[in-house]
This record gives C-alpha cells, sequence and structure tokens, in this order.
C-alpha cells in the first residue's frame, strides 16, 4: 500500500524486449531526450532494459550506435561467443569492451538521474515475474543479464539465492503490475511488434523440456507465454482506451530478426521509432 501511495499521480515508461527490435525503442527514447522528456520510473524488458540504461544516462544516439556498429561483430553476439561462454549474447565484450571502453557508458550521469530503472526478469524455480531496480548501472549489472538471459541461449543469473532468466518468459509488458500493484496513474508502452501481430507458440519447447526438466514452472511459463503475451496486448489496448496508456508501436510488421545483420534494416526500424515518438511528441507531452 505504501508503494501504491508514492506513486500516484505518477507516469512510468514500459519498454518492450525484442533483441534488434529494440532499435524502434531506442530512437523512440532519443526523441524523448532531445525534448528532456522523462516519467517518473522505466520499466525495461530484456533489450527494454538496455535501452532503459542509456535513457537514464541520458545518452542520445548510443543503443543504435552500439548496434550498427557490433551488429556483425561475433564478440557481441552469436555462435563463437555460445561456444566460449555458454551464452549467444557475449556479456563480456558488451558489458565491459563497449561499456568501459569503445563506447563508454556514463555512471555519473546514470547515479545522478532520479528516475527509478527497473529490469523485468523471470525466476526459473516459481515461473514468475521479478521486478529487480537496477540502482547502480555497474553494481547491479546482473539485473540486466538476467533480464536479458534467454532460455536456451543463456544460464540462468543468479541474484541474492534466486535463478533469473529473461523476462519476457513472465511478463512481457509488464502494464499490469505497473498500473495495478506498484499504483502508477499512466504508463507510456513501447513495444516492438505492430499492433496487429499475434505471437506463436515457441518453436523450442521440445528442447527447454530436456534443458530445464527440474522446473516445471518454468517449463508451463514458457509453453503457455504466447497465450498470455496475445492476452496481455488486449489488456494494454484496453487501457489505452480507458487514458491510462500511451502506447507507440511499429506501423509495419517489423522485418528485423532477433538477431539482425542487416544495418539498413536496423536503421529503418530505428528511424521508424524517432518517426512515430516525433508524430506523437505533443500527446506524450500531455499525457505527462
Amino acid at each position: 500500500m505504501e508503494q501504491r501511495a508514492e506513486h500516484v499521480g505518477k507516469t512510468a515508461i514500459i519498454l518492450e524486449g525484442g533483441s534488434f527490435r529494440g532499435q524502434f525503442t531506442a530512437g523512440v527514447l532519443d526523441v524523448l531526450m532531445e525534448h528532456k522528456i522523462q516519467p517518473d520510473a522505466c520499466y525495461g524488458v530484456s533489450a527494454g532494459v538496455l535501452n532503459g540504461l542509456s535513457y537514464k544516462s541520458r545518452q542520445i544516439g548510443r543503443p543504435n550506435r552500439i548496434n550498427l556498429a557490433y551488429c556483425n561483430d561475433e564478440r557481441y553476439m552469436g555462435a563463437k561467443s555460445f561456444a566460449r561462454s555458454g551464452s549467444f549474447i557475449g556479456y563480456d565484450f558488451m558489458l565491459n569492451d563497449v561499456q568501459d571502453r569503445l563506447d563508454p557508458f556514463d555512471n555519473d550521469a546514470y547515479l545522478a538521474n532520479p528516475m527509478p530503472l527497473v529490469a523485468v526478469a523471470t525466476d526459473i524455480v516459481f515461473g514468475t515475474a521479478a521486478y529487480l531496480e537496477v540502482k547502480n548501472a555497474v553494481l547491479d549489472i546482473d539485473a540486466v543479464r538476467a533480464s536479458t538471459s534467454l532460455p536456451l541461449m543463456a544460464p540462468p543469473v543468479e541474484i541474492d539465492g534466486h535463478l533469473y532468466l529473461d523476462g519476457g518468459v513472465a511478463d512481457s509488458v509488464p502494464i499490469e503490475h505497473v498500473l495495478e500493484d506498484a499504483g502508477y496513474d499512466r504508463a507510456i508502452v513501447v513495444l516492438t511488434q505492430h499492433r496487429a501481430y499475434k505471437k506463436s507458440p515457441y518453436e523450442l519447447m521440445a528442447a527447454a523440456r530436456t534443458r530445464y526438466a527440474e522446473y516445471p514452472y518454468l517449463l508451463d511459463a514458457i509453453e503457455n507465454r504466447h497465450e498470455r503475451y496475445n492476452e496481455q496486448r488486449e489488456h494494454i489496448w484496453a487501457y489505452e482506451d480507458e487514458g491510462r496508456a500511451l502506447v507507440l508501436a511499429p506501423h509495419r510488421p517489423v522485418e528485423v530478426g532477433h538477431v539482425e545483420h542487416d544495418t539498413a534494416k536496423l536503421l529503418d526500424l530505428y528511424i521508424q521509432g524517432r518517426q512515430e515518438a516525433e508524430r506523437l511528441l505533443s500527446n506524450i507531452k500531455s499525457f505527462l
């Protein structure tokens, strides 16, 4: 109840994941930063929390630069990284080389920004969502890793005795949590699939059953994710009709893959995000 009271009258922004589809989100957030628009809190799922890091540190253009520069670098994402570390995502390269040297992250600016950033992860024992605040982008980086660790593509991340995987498994777009549980009044929702999109069943379910046989609740969450996701999007439209959600989404089916090496496609999706944010700029300002 105290948390709900604390957030009355406040607005959060929710950033859906989707790996390189986050280029749409990067475009949206760059426009918001250029116009100094910031809500009271940010919730990021998987790639959404990676975008949220640079949004909170106010580093315009950074996620777009990194994705364009390294989408064809196997240190960033690919089979070689998986063979070397057991993770398809090259966390050592991404969170060390890139963060510290190649495109430095401004942790001082991050710490100075009062907007909380919350990473959504999935507890693999219970198959339920966990909402982990990233108070310090260096000390709390495991929360970011947990939120982005895709099933079968990365090992679980342990934090305080709990094992976590990608947040999209349990709560792909945490609008119910933000508006009902956390008690925010309104939410800006940045989706990375167009409005007519319907998620299909998980194609690697047989492999998941073998890998996660010890975690039946996680398997249930993975197997039923498409149904919950599609239902959740209906909830988003309902909140939008009520005036409690403002939604930004691509206007056409997204051609960018989960792993994408075509920089032209990545840049086009980033531009789509910018255009959508600019189109709705006055609405966003009024909404906040």
